[in-house]
C-alpha cells in the first residue's frame, strides 16, 4: 500500500480510514500522503515502462505522477493535522462557545480544525486534507456530532461549493454572528484518519460511524526488516554463536512466528507490525549492538503480547512457546488461597540470553 492508493481512494470516497496494529506503518503512510498531497508527486514513485520512448524505463519517473487526480489539479492545497484524545470536543473540530483567553471577559466562538479545513477547501481552486490520528482514542461520535452523515461523498456540496440536490446540512454556531446556521462540507475536503485496532484499552467505534469511511487495512510487512539489515531470508539460523546477521534474522523470524499465533488467538488485526524493528536503529555495527537492539525490541513485543492477552499466563505461555526446553519462559502451577493458579516466570532477559529466546520461538 502506498500514498497513490490512499489518494485515489480519498478522491473517490472523500474519507479514508487506515486500520492496523501498531508498527504496520500507518503514521509513515499518513506522512507520505500529506507530502504527496502538497507536492503533487509520489514520495517513492515507481518508474513506468514506455516501449516507444528513447529510454523505455526512465531512472527518474515523471515528477507529476499524481497530476491526473482532480485534487492535484487544484492550485491551492493544504494539510491540516490533529490527534483525538479523551478531552476532544465538538467545539475543537467544528465550532462552539468557549471563554475568551485574551484577558477580556465574555465568550467567543471557536473555529475547530475540521471547520478551518472545510473553509479552506471552499476557497477558489483549493483543496484541503485533514489528517486525524488515533481516531478511536477520543469520543469520535461526539466530536463529529451532527456532521457524521454529511461527511459522505454524496452528501457534500457541489463541485463549485454551492448546494446540490443531495447536499445534506447540519447546524453549527456561526463564528461570524453567533447564530445557528446550516452548514455543509466541500467536495474538495478530504479526511484521512488512522486507528490502532490492537489497542484494547479503548472502545470500538460505532458501526454507523464506521460505514462513512473507506477502510484500508495495513498488515505486517517483513520485507523492510530484511532490507534494512541485509538479511538473507533463506539462510540457516545457528543454535549458538550467532553472527550480526543471525541476530537480526532470528528476531525477524520470531516476529513472524508470534504473529501467526496472535492471528489464531486474537485475530489478524492484532498482529504487531514491522515498526518494532524499524522505528529506531542499532547504536553501532558490532554484535553487542545488534544484541542490545533486539533486546530493547523484545520489551515492546512482550508488552504487546501481555496487553493482547490481558496477562493471562496460559495464553501468553503458548504464544511465547514456553514448552520449549530452550525457552527462558516457563509456566508453573502454584497454589493461592487453596486454589491452583498458573504463573508465567522467566530467567533474566539480556544480551546473553536474547538470541536463545528468539530462537526458541521458532521451535515446533
Amino acid at each position: 500500500m502506498n500514498e497513490r492508493e490512499v489518494l485515489q481512494n480519498l478522491q473517490a470516497k472523500k474519507n479514508v480510514l487506515l486500520m492496523g496494529a501498531p508498527g504496520t506503518g500507518k503514521s509513515k503512510l499518513m506522512n507520505d500522503v500529506a507530502r504527496a498531497f502538497e507536492r503533487g508527486i509520489e514520495i517513492n514513485p515507481t518508474p513506468t515502462h514506455n516501449p516507444g520512448a528513447a529510454i523505455p524505463i526512465p531512472a527518474i519517473p515523471d515528477a507529476n505522477t499524481l497530476g491526473t487526480l482532480p485534487m492535484m489539479q487544484r492550485a491551492h492545497r493544504k494539510v491540516f493535522r490533529t490527534t483525538l484524545h479523551q478531552n476532544s470536543k465538538f467545539r475543537d473540530f467544528l465550532t462552539g462557545i468557549t471563554p475568551r483567553f485574551d484577558g477580556s471577559e465574555g465568550y467567543q466562538i471557536s473555529e475547530g480544525i475540521l471547520y478551518r479545513a472545510n473553509e479552506f477547501a471552499k476557497q477558489p481552486d483549493s483543496a484541503a486534507l485533514l489528517i486525524i490520528d488515533e481516531l478511536n482514542r477520543g469520543p469520535a461520535i461526539e466530536v463529529f456530532g451532527g456532521s457524521i452523515v454529511t461527511i459522505e461523498a454524496d452528501k457534500r456540496l457541489g463541485d463549485d461549493n454551492t448546494p446540490a440536490a443531495n447536499t445534506q446540512f447540519f447546524e453549527i454556531v456561526s463564528p461570524d454572528t453567533g447564530d445557528y446556521i446550516e452548514y455543509a462540507f466541500s467536495p474538495h475536503l478530504y479526511i484521512l484518519a488512522a486507528m490502532n485496532q490492537a489497542d484494547v484499552s479503548v472502545a470500538p467505534l460505532d458501526v454507523a460511524f464506521m460505514r462513512r469511511w473507506m477502510s484500508m487495512m495495513l498488515e505486517p510487512n517483513y520485507s523492510p526488516i530484511y532490507d534494512k539489515f541485509g538479511i538473507v531470508a533463506t539462510a540457516d539460523i545457528p543454535v549458538e554463536n550467532p553472527s550480526i546477521q543471525d541476530v537480526y534474522h532470528v528476531a525477524a523470524k520470531a516476529l513472524e512466528a508470534i504473529n501467526k499465533k496472535i492471528v489464531v488467538g486474537r485475530g489478524a488485526e492484532y498482529q504487531l507490525g514491522q515498526g518494532v524493528f524499524l522505528s529506531t536503529s542499532p547504536s553501532g555495527n558490532t554484535l553487542n549492538d545488534a544484541l542490545k537492539f533486539v533486546t530493547d525490541a523484545w520489551a515492546m513485543i512482550y508488552a504487546h503480547i501481555e496487553e493482547l492477552f490481558f496477562g493471562e499466563p496460559i495464553a501468553m505461555a503458548y504464544v511465547l512457546n514456553a514448552d520449549s526446553d530452550s525457552s527462558p519462559y516457563s509456566l508453573q502451577e502454584v497454589t493461592f488461597a487453596g486454589e491452583a493458579k498458573f504463573v508465567l516466570s522467566h530467567t533474566e532477559i539480556n544480551c546473553d540470553t536474547i538470541f536463545g529466546l528468539y530462537r526458541s520461538l521458532l521451535e515446533e
